[in-house]
């Protein structure tokens, strides 16, 4: 969608002096045939009369085109004009003064140069005509047409093909900054469109490895202490206090995720720090024994990192637990990259529908970068391995 641009285009703003002029000229014009002891009263009367109607034509019929070129209306007001024209200068030469408004009203009501041609050329014709009537057929009058027809009729062309150049050029820069203004806020739209689908992808991969695996053990473990209360087993309260750590974590998880926090584990302990927390609960829950190896300096990298990381983990033991049948889990934080390796029965890659759980963790290290890898075999356990671009973080300055 295009149009004027906010505050109307530039010349629209001018017509109160398009309609000053047009008022102004003819009054003028009428003073000087008063003021003319040459004319005969009746010649007056006569011009008085031709002024007259050359007003109300315009108030009637161009007031309306002005501004708008190319309109038929305008065509009309012309031709109007200039048969009330030629009868003015047939009575008095002092009627030429009406040529500043049909130089005017030539390029504001007529959008074509082949039309406007054709008007500058009558005029220029009725003027020569109308000197040839009031001075004779003389070398003078020939001699006095270039000055007083020929070089005004010029230079109303050269101002006028100026002036127009300079309007179109005015309304192409109008239409494109409406289209730019358009285009932007499309653009602005689909960025905001953008923002929305990602921010659920990253609340979908937020649910998912949180709220969804910690509901998991939950499932789990009341299923365990399910079987133990049918067999009359000792450990059912401890699979209570199990039960009732995990729905606590997860409450947790569920609180920061609505608070756009970063994971629990992180507000309050270092990277290391949250995988010893992580691979305790794993073993807690599930028997299976996890070792973690860190090889990274002490503080941990950006926060955006440090949550992938513990995200990746938290995928990768949440896959064991379902899927693997581990005997014993391995997780390597080095500078950069973080690795989760099981002895499990493992699986062919690229093989079956493929869960949600990798695919949203793929998509969280490539927005950060990085690449996520995937190897394993059948009986050969499986090796989850993230690597992200290190930052280095600024060293603090001396104060001294």
């Amino acid at each position: 969608m295009t149009g004027a641009p906010p505050g109307g285009h530039a010349w629209d703003r001018f017509q109160a002096v398009w309609h000053l002029v047009a008022v102004a000229a003819p009054a003028i014009t009428g003073a000087l045939v008063w003021t003319d002891d040459s004319l005969t009263t009746r010649a007056r009367l006569l011009a008085s009369l031709l002024l007259c109607l050359f007003l109300l034509w315009y108030w009637q019929v161009g007031a309306p085109a002005v501004g708008r070129p190319g309109e038929r209306r305008g065509t009309v007001q012309l031709a109007g004009a200039l048969v009330l024209f030629a009868g003015i200068v047939m009575v008095t030469m002092v009627g030429a003064v009406l040529v500043s408004v049909l130089f005017l009203h030539l390029f504001l009501l007529l959008g074509r140069w082949r039309d406007r041609l054709v008007v500058l050329g009558i005029v220029a014709a009725l003027l020569v005509a109308a000197m040839f009537v009031h001075f004779g057929l003389s070398a003078g009058t020939v001699a006095a047409i270039l000055p007083t027809v020929v070089v005004p009729v010029l230079s109303a062309g050269l101002i006028g093909a100026y002036i127009s150049a300079l309007i179109a050029q005015s309304r192409a820069r109008s239409t494109l900054i409406a289209e730019l203004i358009e285009t932007r806020a499309a653009l602005a739209r689909e960025r905001h469109a953008a923002g929305m689908t990602a921010e659920r992808e990253r609340l979908s991969a937020e649910i998912h490895d949180t709220l969804a695996q910690g509901f998991t053990s939950i499932l789990m473990l009341t299923q365990s202490a399910r079987l133990a209360l049918r067999r009359d087993a000792a450990p059912v309260p401890d699979q209570l206090d199990l039960i009732e750590r995990t729905a606590r974590e997860n409450l947790a998880e569920a609180r920061s995720l609505v608070a756009a926090l970063s994971p629990p584990d992180l507000s309050a302990h270092s990277l290391a720090e949250a995988l010893a927390r992580l691979a305790e609960r794993h073993t807690r829950d599930t028997g299976t024994p996890v070792d973690v190896e860190v090889d990274e300096p002490s503080g941990g990298g950006a926060p955006e990192r440090d949550a992938v990381f513990l995200r990746a983990a938290q995928e990768a033991l949440a896959n064991v637990r379902r899927h693997a049948g581990a005997s014993a889990v391995r997780i390597a934080l080095t500078p950069g990259a973080l690795t989760v390796t099981d002895d499990g029965q493992g699986f062919e890659p690229g093989r079956g529908p493929g869960g949600y759980g990798l695919s949203g963790l793929r998509n969280r290290v490539i927005a950060l970068g990085g690449t996520c890898t995937v190897v394993s075999a059948p009986g050969a356990g499986t090796t989850v391995r993230v690597e992200l671009p290190v930052v280095e973080l600024p060293l603090p300055q001396d104060s001294r």
